[in-house]
């Protein structure tokens, strides 16, 4: 191998490894940096530090491959958006290849399910509360799964309304092959007085970790969205 090829490998990789520390761990909202260097939790604030090791690996990638002899001349403004909308994702995609043949081999039913996106919001009309939950779910197996989703709500939720989960109406059907499937459902809960609703859209929710379990009859797995 030249003494180039091994220079775009180096810079290539160095691409690579901060993709693969910014990608999120299965089952989990954090990504592998985000464990490494966990966010400060201020009282209203909320300082995110992970993100700075990946951008730096990034900027020494991407100053590594605009000097290679190939690229002298040629516009470094291209270079980025290549390398941005090419090699970024096709190098995301390898790690969701990898992830798909891992769950064939062993054969995984729910596991190979996870969140790629949730959303949960909290409005209140006359004497209900109605938490709105977004999910987008995406399937790394090769199989049709079947499954329904108990929602775990944060702390400062569960202390209001007694109840540590709420299990969602309709059963779901995920096909495997990394599709996506979004599921939008609302849990309404009766509201004792608006005194202590108004202490609840006040409270520390949004800092609080929600838990997702999908389940069916045979598996569960449960998945976890940190607070900010």
């Amino acid at each position: 191998m030249s003494k180039e090829n091994r220079k775009l490998l180096k810079y290539s990789g160095i691409i690579f490894i901060t993709i693969l520390l910014t990608y999120r761990l299965p089952h989990d909202s954090y990504s592998i940096i985000q464990y490494l260097i966990p966010p400060i939790i201020g009282e209203n604030s909320v300082i995110y530090l992970s993100g700075i090791v990946p951008l730096t690996l990034f900027i020494v990638g991407m100053k590594g491959l605009f000097k290679l002899e190939r690229f002298v001349g040629k516009s470094k403004l291209l270079i980025f958006i290549a390398v941005v909308l090419i090699f970024v994702p096709a190098m995301k995609g390898t790690l969701d290849f990898s992830r798909t043949n891992y769950h064939s081999i062993k054969g995984d039913g729910l596991e190979a399910v996870d969140i790629e996106e949730s959303n949960m919001s909290i409005n209140s009309t006359n004497d209900e509360m109605v938490i709105s939950i977004n999910l987008k779910l995406k399937d790394y197996s090769r199989k049709e799964n079947k499954f329904k989703i108990r929602v775990y709500l944060p702390e400062s939720i569960s202390d209001y309304t007694g109840s540590e989960f709420y299990d969602l109406d309709k059963d779901y059907y995920t096909h495997g092959n990394r599709g996506i499937y979004n599921v939008q459902e609302d849990i309404l809960i009766k509201l004792n007085n608006n005194h202590e609703m108004s202490q609840l859209f006040d409270s520390r929710r949004y800092q609080e970790d929600i838990e997702y379990e999908l389940y069916n009859s045979e598996e569960s797995v449960k998945i976890i969205k940190h607070g900010l």
